[in-house]
């Protein structure tokens, strides 16, 4: 299967050879921008998604220390254990929204 990308470039060389025009017409350049606007929101709402993770994080780091300075923590185990299991879940959410937000800009740095 053909690369979408290389089919939309052979496409817009073979439109330009037929037309004999070499400049991108000013509907072309303005779907470009619509398109780069859209994934500049989509970024932006990647990044508050992102930093709710991160105050998650904070949270979930408050709790655990708390529990862990209590007297007895071997009563509080179980909340201790899952408490970090969700801590290791937020930061994998975390990273792969960081790469979406990566491979997103550098969508956009394409076009």
């Amino acid at each position: 299967m053909a690369n979408p990308g290389s089919v939309a470039r052979r496409a817009i060389d073979e439109l330009a050879e037929f037309s004999g025009e070499t400049e991108i017409s000013k509907s072309m350049k303005f779907f470009k921008l619509q398109q780069i606007s859209k994934a500049k929101c989509f970024i932006n709402i990647l990044r508050d998604e992102a930093q709710q993770s991160r105050n998650r994080l904070a949270q979930l780091n408050a709790m655990i220390i708390e529990m862990e300075a209590m007297d007895d923590p071997n009563e509080v185990y179980d909340s201790l254990k899952c408490l970090r299991e969700d801590m290791l879940a937020e930061n994998h959410k975390l990273m792969g929204l960081n790469q979406f937000v990566a491979d997103a800009e550098e969508d956009i740095d394409m076009k």
